[in-house]
């Protein structure tokens, strides 16, 4: 089962109906936006969920407050018991497996009064694990999520973009390699008229017990996406899915769903 913001379903209906044909969806009210991946719980590594402040910096202008949702409000709403965090941090800032933490840099900005190293011990007592890692965002993303850059497919293998900024690239090798084994799944955003836009980004996938539901947007590189899941994840039915509307916003499919 995914939850999804309930705005999802008149917003982007097509979206909203190819999950539900896959995927058991629970529509989550009193939601401000369709991120709802960015203001609810991660899994710490005790099996319980931590949930961080919601007040990043690229929705501190007045104009954009009205898009904040009350995450702890919501959360209990939904019964969902969970550990409070007045650290600033996205659900998209970070990518994790098991007891591996991999979050953005961005961090940094969004928590000026503390200390990396406050900032470290932090989320090593929240989240239970020494194996944090601070990985730098993607330059020109206003975000600065990791979700749309890699993936952690098994404790030994990390999935990257296959980016063209050579620099960037190797430097996500360089901090990763002494931990995982290194893939590259196609990338192609190239072409795009805005930084903003997410078409070509398919790491933004959801992956289910039985599914990998990938983004999709009618370009050559969509079948070898499909082609190189397939790979990684032969026992799972891997289902395309058009995001080209929902890419325009800057997220995707792992943006707009939480489990």
């Amino acid at each position: 089962m995914i939850f999804v913001s309930s705005l999802l379903k008149d917003k982007y209906g097509n979206i909203f109906n190819d999950l539900k044909k896959n995927v058991q969806v629970e529509e989550t009210p009193n939601t401000k936006d369709i991120w709802i991946r960015d203001f609810m719980p991660i899994w710490s590594n005790n099996n319980s969920w931590v949930l961080f402040q919601y007040f990043p910096k690229y929705l501190r202008n007045p104009k954009f407050q009205n898009l904040i949702s009350d995450n702890q409000s919501i959360c209990n709403q939904l019964g969902i018991d969970y550990q409070y965090s007045e650290i600033i941090l996205d659900g998209g800032s970070v990518v994790y497996f098991k007891d591996i933490f991999l979050v953005s840099d961005r961090i940094y900005l969004d928590n000026p009064t503390l200390s990396k190293q406050q900032i470290r011990t932090s989320l090593e007592n929240l989240f239970h694990s020494d194996k944090i890692i601070i990985a730098p965002a993607l330059e020109h993303d206003f975000t600065g999520h990791l979700d749309g850059i890699l993936t952690i497919i098994d404790s030994n293998l990390v999935l990257i973009n296959d980016f063209q900024e050579e620099e960037y690239k190797n430097q996500l090798i360089k901090l990763l390699s002494p931990i995982f084994e290194i893939d590259f799944l196609p990338y192609n955003p190239y072409k795009n008229r805005t930084y903003q836009s997410a078409k070509g980004v398919y790491i933004n996938f959801i992956e289910t017990t039985d599914f990998v539901l990938v983004p999709v947007f009618k370009q050559i590189e969509d079948e070898l996406a499909i082609d190189k899941l397939h790979a990684l994840y032969p026992t799972k039915t891997i289902v395309p899915i058009n995001c080209n509307e929902l890419a325009i916003e800057g997220g995707l499919l792992h943006c707009i769903s939480w489990k």
